[in-house]
């Protein structure tokens, strides 16, 4: 119970650093034959983020929060037309 606590405490972290990127939430949705997978793919990238992190719930949030934004940041853009 205490690793799903300090996953949701990530995943938290990981949905702030979404929101206040744009303001909004993204829907995964499928482009071009590809499965973007939109603001779930920061959740998931937090909530590992926090697990990766020390055990204590601030420094999880902490971590998904910056998790987030460090592995977006380092990945490739690329702009993904709809068709």
């Amino acid at each position: 119970m205490y690793y799903i606590t300090i996953f949701l405490a990530g995943v938290g972290g990981g949905f702030v650093a979404d929101v206040l990127k744009d303001n909004t939430l993204e829907i995964p949705k499928k482009i071009n034959g590809k499965i973007v997978l939109g603001s779930l793919g920061g959740l998931i990238i937090g909530g590992a983020a926090g697990l990766a992190i020390d055990g204590s719930f601030l420094t999880a949030f902490m971590g998904g929060f910056m998790g987030k934004e460090v592995i977006t940041s380092l990945m490739p853009q690329k702009n993904l037309k709809k068709e």
